[in-house]
């Protein structure tokens, strides 16, 4: 059986120091006008269409779909350009056993690695190559794809090849319990990693198959997945 893995990107596989909120903010404020427009928004783990829909109908806005699908063109437009500016102002880093693990996927005769993201795809890529990971994964699904995590996921596997009845195991490794469950909406083994804003327990109760406090010990990582061992959590 050959293998799929499917990576969230913020706080999975980096950490970027908030320049996709504050490059969030800027397009917003082009836009409307508004300071700060995403307070009260709850950006964990969610699709960027989902967070500037809350966003917008927080501050009195309820567009129809030609509407918002026209506003998102425009907010992509101004946001990719501040984006760029954020990441060489702001940095960030990779997080710890994030190049390991995936150097030794790649180095899998049987394996595919994509990634899972909310964000929007020309904001993925230009996250993964500034901190060069871009030539790890070949496709993914994104935010310009669906607003529903679960249905991104499974455009994801599709393009991956990793679809229904295909001989593939597919894993989904995330930071939040959005990635858990949008693995399991999708036959997926879901893999936890703490290394966000969920703890370690929370990432359990929404029902992933593994959780590590990190992926540091990257060798023990792939021991545990590739070998189907039980569920577990390790630092």
């Amino acid at each position: 059986m050959s293998h799929l893995f499917l990576f969230d990107i913020d706080f999975t596989l980096i950490r970027s120091r908030g320049v996709g909120s504050a490059a969030m903010n800027t397009a917003m404020h082009a836009l409307l006008g508004v300071e700060d427009a995403f307070v009260g928004v709850d950006f964990s783990g969610r699709t960027d269409r989902a967070i500037i829909r809350d966003a917008l109908r927080n501050h009195g806005r309820t567009p129809d779909t030609d509407a918002f699908e026209a506003f998102i063109a425009a907010f992509e437009a101004v946001y990719i350009p501040a984006l760029e500016r954020e990441l060489a102002a702001r940095g960030g880093a990779v997080l710890p056993g994030v190049r390991e693990m995936l150097d030794a996927l790649r180095a899998l005769p049987d394996a595919r690695l994509g990634v899972a993201t909310g964000n929007f795809r020309r904001a993925a890529e230009r996250k993964l190559r500034h901190f060069e990971l871009d030539g790890y994964f070949s496709d993914g699904g994104f935010a310009d794809d669906a607003e529903d995590r679960g249905e991104l996921v499974g455009i994801a596997i599709g393009r991956l090849g990793g679809a229904a009845g295909a001989p593939w195991r597919v894993f989904v490794i995330g930071d939040t319990s959005h990635d858990i469950m949008a693995a399991r909406a999708n036959n997926a083994v879901a893999v936890g990693v703490a290394t966000g804003a969920s703890s370690p327990e929370l990432l359990a109760a929404a029902g992933a198959a593994h959780v590590f406090n990190d992926l540091s010990d990257s060798a023990t990582v792939l021991r545990l997945l590739l070998g189907g061992a039980a569920p577990a959590t390790r630092g």
